[in-house]
């Protein structure tokens, strides 16, 4: 249609500051809280606090406050592109979800048998600095979850990883869900591809995508509380990212 606008938007599951941002820039000219909350079923708290965020960051402006944070109309000053800006509360960039994205790409691109050093010195770019310790924790969850063949070294032989070519799924990385018991969830198949039940505690939580590790089932119960509080028309989504969340590792991605 002519006039219209149209958007690249990210495909697969998505997060809640990635639902918010792709109404934003629907909505670009001005749009409230309950404008997003009305589009995404994303809770207003969640909806303000990322909203703040961006405003601080110079990506929106409030332009009107006639009474009530929720009533606040803002609008867009910069359009970043499909994926969602990632800024704190500061309203600064935030590059942790990059580190996977980088590793991810180092075992796609150069292939072979691969060391830990090797892919800490081809994969620290682009605002990201990565220790050893955080890349040994994503190659070995990648290898428990079987994407990997590691070579086992010995003295002064390094272990080694190779990225089976079966397992070269897409460019999107595979996201640690959780350490304290591992899972693998696989962005290109739409899928939860592997799962343990032990691990440490006290494991390294960087690496884990800001909302991935978040308890899932929780959030989604407030969504349904939400809406019916407001006695609001149910989201088309809502009932499929339940079943999503609620169904086997094997049928989907959701949690257990």
């Amino acid at each position: 249609m002519s006039g219209r606008k149209h958007h690249l938007v990210v495909q697969g599951k998505k997060d809640p500051r990635q639902r918010i941002w792709e109404s934003i820039r629907v909505l670009a000219p001005g749009f409230s809280i309950n404008d997003i909350a009305r589009r995404t079923g994303q809770r207003p708290y969640d909806i303000s606090v990322y909203l703040k965020a961006l405003t601080t960051a110079g990506i929106i402006e409030l332009i009107e406050a006639p009474g009530g944070k929720a009533s606040r109309v803002f609008a867009l000053l910069r359009d970043e592109g499909a994926d969602h800006p990632r800024v704190n509360s500061k309203g600064q960039r935030t590059y942790e979800h990059l580190a996977t994205e980088n590793i991810w790409r180092t075992l796609r691109i150069l292939g072979g048998d691969l060391t830990v050093p090797d892919v800490v010195l081809t994969a620290s770019v682009g605002n990201v600095a990565l220790t050893p310790i955080k890349v040994r924790q994503y190659l070995t969850a990648l290898t428990e979850a079987g994407y990997l063949e590691k070579k086992e070294g010995g003295g002064q032989v390094a272990d080694t990883y190779r990225l089976l070519s079966e397992k070269n799924t897409g460019p999107r990385p595979p996201e640690i869900r959780q350490l304290e018991s591992l899972q693998v969830y696989d962005p290109n198949l739409s899928k939860l591809v592997h799962v343990k039940t032990t691990g440490s505690i006290d494991a390294d939580r960087s690496l884990v995508e800001p909302g991935i590790a978040l308890i899932r089932s929780r959030d989604l119960l407030a969504e349904w509380l939400d809406v019916a509080a407001r006695k609001a028309k149910l989201p088309a989504d809502l009932v499929e990212r339940t079943r999503l969340e609620l169904a086997e590792p094997g049928e989907s991605g959701g949690l257990q």
